[in-house]
């Protein structure tokens, strides 16, 4: 039978790939797509960001019962009225997860309005920055942790703008050879390929200071799960790099459709390996 800490983390994962699916597809329509083009790629995948949209709302709902039989260590713990109770009005996680399931209820009500797309983008932006309300910076107290939470909500944005709009680019890549938005697909694998690298960036910088925040040290001591993950993680992140270095200098100036697509699909494939790394070791004790 599944632990409650693994039920937590599948959760966890559930929610992080849900807000970042929302997050960065709003992203790419609202300021990488020309207008045409972000209209076509929104009514495309307007169900798919309503799906997200939904599971970030169930994740979140599950999420207080899985963190009550977490602590409890019994899923009895889940059900328990006490439990709840105390971890709901006397805890940080408690307060967190009231701001998560407001933002997360209040995305899927906007959902249900095609045209507000930067409203989207706002909210779903909130709602993925406040996870570093429930990561390893509540650990730190002072101007130390007023740091190291917003180092970790910046990490938190710029990871979800890059991993998101990766959503979009197959369908971006199909309209290509479309004779009426072939020119904005191209405009738009250009923005995307130019605002990489600030995402890229922001990424690395923030993951590095993460990192000391929380470590002190490099994650090099691979008898603790932590950094093993953590480590792990980082081997991912620097393939995803790499590969993103490929799609900009040599195969969107050759127009490499194809090795694009495989490309993405495999950043894609890395990426969600990392977040499911991010579940697990957000969960676990750093030392």
């Amino acid at each position: 039978m599944i632990t409650p800490q693994a039920a937590l983390a599948l959760d966890r994962l559930c929610f992080d790939a849900a807000a970042i699916a929302v997050y960065g597809s709003s992203g790419f329509i609202a300021w990488v797509a020309p207008k045409r083009l972000g209209a076509s790629l929104a009514n495309a995948s307007h169900a798919l960001i309503a799906t997200a949209g939904l599971l970030a709302v169930f994740a979140t709902l599950a999420w207080l019962p899985l963190e009550a039989a977490t602590s409890g260590e019994s899923w009895r713990s889940a059900v328990d009225g006490d439990t709840l109770s105390a971890l709901l009005f006397d805890t940080g996680i408690g307060k967190a997860w009231l701001v998560r399931l407001a933002l997360s209820l209040l995305l899927l009500a906007i959902l249900l309005w095609r045209s507000a797309g930067l409203m989207r983008l706002a909210v779903s932006a909130l709602l993925l920055a406040g996870l570093a309300l429930t990561g390893h910076a509540r650990m730190d107290q002072g101007l130390r942790g007023v740091l190291h939470m917003l180092n970790d909500s910046v990490h938190l944005l710029s990871g979800g703008a890059w991993l998101g709009a990766l959503v979009m680019l197959p369908a971006c890549l199909a309209r290509l050879h479309d004779p009426l938005l072939g020119a904005d697909a191209r405009s738009a694998l250009q923005r995307f390929s130019s605002a990489g690298h600030l995402a890229v960036a922001l990424v690395i910088a923030t993951g590095v200071l993460n990192t000391i925040l929380t470590l002190q040290r490099w994650p090099t001591d691979f008898t603790s799960t932590y950094q093993f993950l953590l480590a792990t993680k980082i081997v991912l992140v620097i393939a995803m790099t790499g590969l993103a270095l490929i799609n900009r200098y040599v195969l969107v100036p050759r127009r490499m459709t194809r090795w694009l697509r495989n490309s993405t699909f495999t950043e894609l494939a890395l990426g969600a390996g990392a977040l499911a790394l991010v579940a697990t070791f957000g969960l676990l004790d750093p030392a």
